[in-house]
C-alpha cells in the first residue's frame, strides 16, 4: 500500500512543482518533494498490533446452548464474558489487545449440548466439546480480527461430529487515512531560512489562472522535515542436513510472501538472508521421513536449524490413510487411567509428521477414547480430552504448526471393540488420527 502512496504522490507533486510553477529556489523544491512524499508514507500509520477476538454463537432457536468456553491466546487464557452472555444472540468481543508484531495463535475450546430434550432424539444427553486453532500473524498499524463460530454439520456421518468450530481472520487499519483538502499561497520569491529539524514547513503555490468571473481560491500544503530512519539488518537462517552418508535435501521456507524453496547439501550448511518474523520450515528428502520446523527469526540475528535425517520405513511399515484417518503400523496405546500413550508406541507419530510435511493444505484433528471400565462415567471425557491433547502436543513439540492440530475427546461413546473382554477394553484406550483437508 505503501508504494502506491508514494507513486500517487510522486505524480501530484511532478505537476505542482514543474518549471515555471513558481519561483521558489531549486533545493527549496528537493526539500519539499522529499518530504511530501515522506508525509504521504507515513499515511499509514505504524502504531502497535492489535489483535480483537469475537465470538458468534448459535442462536436460541438453534437448539444449542454453550455450557463451558475456554479461549488461549499464545497459552495465555481470555478473560470472557458469562455464558449468559455468550448465549444471547449476536457476536460478542471476548479481547481487544495490544500485541507485538509477529505470528500468533488462538485455541478456542468450547461445550454445547443439545438444549432441546427429547427422548427419541438421537442426540439426547450428548455434550459436543470442541477444540480449534488458527494461526495468524500481525503487523504494526493493523487490528486483526479473529472471530469464533460454531456451524451444523448437516450431513455428519456420527452425531458427535455434527457441530464444528471455524475461525475467521480478517483485518483492517487501526487508523484509517485521512483525505485532507490542500491550500497554497504564493511565496514570497526570497532565499528560504535553514529549516530545524521537527519544525513545520509552509510551501505556498500558486493554483492556475481562474476562469472569468470566477474568484481565485488558493490551497496550502503544510509539511514537516524528513526524518531519518536506521535500516534494519537482515537475519540470517541456516540449515544443516546430518545423515550416515552426506544426503542433499529440500527445504521449503513459509512465512510472509511466497515460499522460498532451497537444496540444502548434506556436507555443508547452507546459509538463506530472510526478514524477521515467524517461519515455517518443511525438510523433505528422498529415502528419509520429512520433517518440519517452526522458527522465530529476531531483526539481525543467526539463526541456525539441524535436521538429522531418519530412513523411511519400507511400504509394509509405512503409515497409510484409509477414508480420511492416519493409520499407522503401530498403534498408540494407553494404559488404564493414562493420559500419555505407551512410550512403546510413540514411534508411529514421526510417519503421522512426515504425512503432514508431505501434505501442506492439510490439517489433524486428534480424537482421544477410553474404554467403559478404566474410570467413573464422569471422568470419562476428561480422560480422553488429556489424551488427544497429549498426542497433539507431541506433534506440536515434532515441529508442526499449532494451527495445523486441534484436540478433542469422545469418551467412552465410540468404542471400537467389545469393553467385555481386556483385548477389547485394551483397543478402546486409543487416540485416532483423522486427517482434514480443504
Amino acid at each position: 500500500m505503501d508504494s502506491t502512496f508514494l507513486k500517487f504522490g510522486s505524480l501530484v507533486l511532478a505537476g505542482l512543482l514543474a518549471p515555471g510553477a513558481f519561483a521558489a529556489e531549486t533545493t527549496r523544491e528537493e526539500q519539499v518533494r522529499a518530504e511530501l512524499e515522506r508525509q504521504l508514507r507515513d499515511m499509514v500509520p505504524e502504531s502497535p498490533s492489535e489483535v480483537q477476538v469475537l465470538f458468534a454463537g448459535f442462536k436460541p432457536e438453534d437448539g444449542y446452548r454453550l455450557v463451558e468456553t475456554d479461549f488461549l491466546l499464545d497459552g495465555e487464557p481470555l478473560a470472557v464474558p458469562s455464558l449468559e452472555e455468550l448465549n444471547a444472540p449476536g457476536v460478542h468481543r471476548l479481547a481487544n489487545l495490544k500485541v507485538e508484531p509477529g505470528e500468533h495463535t488462538l485455541v478456542s475450546r468450547v461445550t454445547y449440548t443439545n438444549g432441546s430434550w427429547s427422548l427419541f432424539s438421537e442426540t439426547n444427553g450428548f455434550l459436543w466439546k470442541i477444540t480449534a486453532s488458527v494461526g495468524f500473524q500481525t503487523q504494526r498499524g493493523l487490528r486483526v480480527v479473529v472471530k469464533a463460530s460454531p456451524s451444523v454439520v448437516p450431513n455428519a456421518p456420527d452425531p458427535r461430529l455434527k457441530l464444528k468450530l471455524s475461525h475467521a481472520v480478517t483485518a483492517e487499519m487501526i487508523q484509517p487515512l485521512k483525505d485532507e483538502p490542500a491550500v497554497v499561497t504564493a511565496p514570497p520569491l526570497v532565499k528560504p531560512a535553514p529549516v530545524d529539524a521537527g519544525a513545520p514547513v509552509k510551501v505556498a503555490q500558486p493554483t492556475p489562472p481562474p476562469d472569468a468571473g470566477v474568484k481565485p481560491t488558493t490551497t496550502v500544503v503544510s509539511v514537516t522535515p524528513p526524518v531519518e530512519r536506521p535500516l534494519v539488518a537482515p537475519s540470517r537462517l541456516r540449515l544443516q542436513v546430518t545423515s550416515k552418508k552426506p544426503t542433499s535435501a529440500v527445504a521449503f521456507v513459509r512465512g510472509a510472501g511466497e515460499p522460498l524453496k532451497l537444496t540444502v547439501p548434506g556436507k555443508k550448511p547452507q546459509d538463506v538472508a530472510l526478514s524477521a518474523g515467524a517461519y515455517t520450515v518443511d525438510l523433505i528428502a528422498e529415502g528419509f521421513l520429512a520433517q518440519t520446523r517452526q522458527v522465530e527469526l529476531a531483526a539481525g540475528a543467526d539463526t541456525s536449524l539441524a535436521f538429522a535425517l531418519v530412513p523411511a520405513p519400507k511400504a509394509a511399515k509405512a503409515a497409510k490413510v484409509q477414508e480420511g484417518r492416519i493409520e499407522l503400523p503401530q498403534p498408540l496405546s494407553f494404559d488404564e487411567k493414562k493420559p500419555v500413550p505407551a512410550k512403546a508406541s510413540l514411534a508411529g507419530l514421526d510417519l503421522a509428521v512426515d504425512l503432514l510435511v508431505r501434505d501442506p493444505k492439510a490439517r489433524l484433528r486428534v480424537e482421544g477414547h477410553t474404554d467403559s471400565r478404566e474410570v467413573p462415567e464422569p471422568a470419562r471425557q476428561s480422560l480422553s480430552d488429556a489424551r488427544a491433547r497429549a498426542v497433539a502436543d507431541m506433534l506440536i513439540r515434532a515441529g508442526v504448526a499449532p494451527s495445523r492440530v486441534e484436540a478433542v475427546g469422545l469418551g467412552d461413546r465410540n468404542p471400537k471393540a467389545p469393553n467385555l473382554i481386556p483385548r477389547g477394553r485394551e483397543l478402546n484406550r486409543r487416540v485416532e488420527l483423522v486427517l482434514l483437508r480443504p
